[in-house]
């Protein structure tokens, strides 16, 4: 199923600096999600739900999608690392790597739970402490906790990301949830995904807001997230 492109702009919270073109993709649950944001500071997201044929049509997606922007004027690379599916999450990284290496820009690989986390806080009250659950395997979930500060902000970490067997997960969650915390938020991740691959672009851009060494956000620095 291909959805229709949605171009809007984005809430101008971000100082630029010099990289204001990015290109952000997203494939961990199968279906591809593009985002892209130009000098203007509008968005334009696409997704499409291609299966075991993305890595056919993964390339031709990207060309089509690119336009009017060229290749050349991409300043960053966004693209979730996973978690997610094996495949199809190493297709997306491997692409994203592919281009920035050859495009001389950074790449910035960030976690799907971090993406999915970022979608809903920016919807939610601030200092929301946001638990993110994707099931594994039967016995096993990924998951993260975060905490939503602000749009201005990059969320703050409480628990990384890892594979949780699924009895220690639910103590966690109980924990908090026994705690009766008005701001605390259970999410549980869809199959599909490439809603979220606007949420990688705004995260790149907080990091490049906030300087982060560029040199940590290299290509060859970039690995996937399996497990």
């Amino acid at each position: 199923m291909n959805q229709q492109p949605q171009h809007h702009k984005i809430k101008n919270i971000f100082n630029y600096h010099k990289m204001n073109q990015g290109l952000a993709l997203h494939t961990s649950s199968g279906e591809l999600g593009l985002s892209i944001i130009n000098k203007d500071n509008i968005c334009r997201c696409q997704s499409w739900d291609l299966g075991r044929d993305l890595a056919n049509n993964l390339q031709e997606k990207i060309g089509e999608f690119l336009p009017p922007i060229l290749w050349q004027d991409l300043d960053f690379i966004a693209v979730a690392k996973g978690p997610g599916s094996f495949t199809s999450t190493r297709i997306g990284v491997v692409t994203a790597k592919t281009l920035a290496q050859q495009l001389n820009i950074p790449v910035f690989g960030i976690s799907t739970l971090e993406s999915l986390a970022w979608y809903h806080g920016k919807n939610l009250d601030n200092s929301s402490i946001l638990a993110v659950e994707m099931k594994a395997n039967l016995e096993e979930v990924f998951g993260a906790i975060y905490q939503f500060i602000n749009q201005n902000t990059l969320l703050l970490s409480l628990r990384l990301d890892r594979a949780y067997k699924k009895e220690e997960w639910d103590i966690i969650i109980k924990e908090y949830q026994d705690k009766k915390e008005p701001n605390f938020h259970h999410i549980i991740a869809p199959d599909k995904l490439a809603f979220t691959t606007e949420s990688l672009l705004e995260i790149a851009m907080l990091k490049i807001n906030n300087n982060q060494d560029n040199s940590v956000n290299n290509w060859q620095n970039l690995t996937p997230f399996y497990n």
